[in-house]
């Protein structure tokens, strides 16, 4: 059965601190598309190609300075959009983004980047998702669960630096229309249920006003 792709496509950008659960619901939503037949592309940033691999690098050898961050972080993400993005929406695929360009606004914003622009500069060539899915969870409770899955925080992962970048997340969503901020600290099961809800919601807003697909994608929706 061929699969199911709605005109433009979707985007969906799950962001949050680290240790937020990101990745936990961008898979579960990548799993509630396919099991339902709906073309999904599942990403995250920084990627694995050439600049995204220089910037996990510094991860841990050593952060860049804020400049030369920045750019490798503009670099990465444009070569995603073109790559893989751009040509999945235009496909009607759901796009599930594990971080965007507000993790650059909140992480090197928190290191004195200005927010505006890095937004700005973003949105030139980086598509505005239909929604953001914000996971809030306090710098503390990111870290307990860095450690808890048996990773040591990185430098992007201090105390303070989650803290900063936290504060300018939540700030972007209390601005932003297409944003739904979600407690993430409590269970699994709570939080994906909450988040599944704002993607079914941002997903039923896309469907044609009428048709055989509006049909068909309601039935997948129940």
């Amino acid at each position: 059965m061929p699969l199911t792709r709605l005109p433009g496509g979707l985007l969906v950008a799950i962001e949050g601190i680290d240790g937020a659960g990101k990745t936990s619901v961008s898979t579960l939503l990548s799993q509630y598309c396919g099991e339902r037949g709906i073309a999904c592309l599942l990403s995250k940033e920084p990627t694995s190609l050439k600049w995204g691999q220089e910037l996990r690098r510094s991860a841990s050898t050593g952060r860049l300075t804020l400049d030369d961050e920045l750019e490798l972080f503009y670099k990465d993400r444009q070569e995603h959009v073109e790559r893989s993005i751009a040509p999945a929406l235009a496909e009607g695929s759901v796009v599930l983004l594990d971080r965007y360009y507000w993790s650059n606004a909140a992480y090197q914003g928190g290191r004195g980047a200005d927010v505006a622009q890095v937004l700005a500069r973003n949105e030139t060539f980086a598509p505005k998702p239909d929604l953001w899915l914000l996971m809030d969870v306090e710098a503390a409770v990111g870290r307990e669960r860095i450690q808890r899955r048996g990773d040591a925080p990185n430098l992007f992962e201090d105390h303070a630096a989650l803290t900063r970048a936290r504060e300018i997340f939540l700030a972007l969503a209390e601005q932003t229309p297409t944003a739904r901020t979600l407690d993430a600290s409590g269970a699994l099961k709570s939080v994906a249920g909450a988040a599944l809800q704002a993607f079914r919601d941002a997903l039923s807003q896309k469907l044609p006003p009428d048709g055989e697909l509006r049909e068909r994608l309601q039935a997948l929706l129940g």
